[in-house]
């Protein structure tokens, strides 16, 4: 999947090579920061590669400088006019339904049969992080940075963060990263298992990902797809309902004065100030 029918390049892509199926968010001008048409492309490419069974491996990347920037804050994404919108039970209602279409979209990735793998370069903050979270494993470059902003931007992490980075890294370095919203590099992400590898070079990267993804598709597909199904089972018990009440606690504070002031302050780079309405 290369163009969609529009003619137009495709934001998300999905292609295979051999037994390894990849998944690339192909947005690089904008470091691949997402955006509602995103979702849905990669839900599509999340379909094609559930689909696809001759894949037993699923690697995610991204193209370009970054794998991930995060939530498209621009004023000509679409989540723009329902994030600063008119408070009221329309707006809010409208916001709690796109929330929950995205959860469920990173909740599909999460249970794709299939091993996955995500293979971070550059930038991989908020939005982006909430990707690799949903994935079996983790590799990244040196240069990998890392991060939950959402904090600074007076938002919620929504999308299922904050439900799956504390089953990887623990409750304290999870709060801890909600909390203060800072970034991290390669070898802290190695240092608190967010990330399983970290390799010197993009090149190196891709590479040895590419190895252990062979290594993986090698292995009897039912045992390992087996282990990873009971693995997901032992997760999911509490995740569904966390998860509404995320995306319900999320849409209440939006939109808000300090939104709207740590947008412009993102945006002049200076330090916003917050009023806690």
């Amino acid at each position: 999947m290369v163009e969609k029918d529009s003619g137009r390049t495709a934001l998300v892509t999905y292609e295979r090579e051999g037994s390894i199926g990849t998944i690339t968010l192909n947005r690089p001008e904008k470091r691949n920061a997402m955006t509602i048409a995103m979702w849905k492309e990669l839900d599509d490419a999340i379909g094609a590669a559930e689909e696809d069974e001759a894949a037993r491996v699923i690697i995610l990347r991204g193209e370009g400088k970054s794998f991930c920037a995060g939530l498209d804050l621009s004023p000509e994404s679409e989540l723009a006019p329902i994030m600063g919108g008119t408070p009221g039970a329309g707006q809010k209602t409208k916001l709690f339904k796109i929330i929950k279409e995205i959860q469920a979209i990173h909740t599909r990735l999460e249970h794709l049969r299939q091993p996955t793998m995500a293979v971070i370069h550059g930038h991989c903050l908020g939005a982006g992080l909430e990707l690799i979270v949903c994935c079996d494993m983790r590799m990244c470059s040196a240069d990998a940075q890392f991060a939950l902003p959402e904090a600074r931007l007076a938002i919620i992490t929504d999308v299922g963060g904050l439900q799956r980075l504390p089953r990887i890294v623990g409750n304290g370095h999870a709060r801890e990263i909600a909390f203060r919203a800072h970034r991290f590099d390669a070898e802290r992400a190695r240092s608190i298992n967010l990330a399983n590898h970290v390799y010197p070079d993009r090149e190196t990267l891709s590479a040895e990902s590419r190895k252990i993804a062979e290594e993986i598709a090698s292995n009897p597909p039912l045992a390992v797809q087996g282990a990873k199904d009971v693995m997901l089972f032992h997760d999911d018990m509490m995740l569904d309902a966390s998860l509404r009440y995320n995306a319900a606690r999320s849409s209440m504070i939006l939109p808000s004065e300090d939104l709207f002031e740590a947008v412009a302050a993102h945006m002049q780079k200076r330090k916003g100030t917050f009023k806690g309405a």
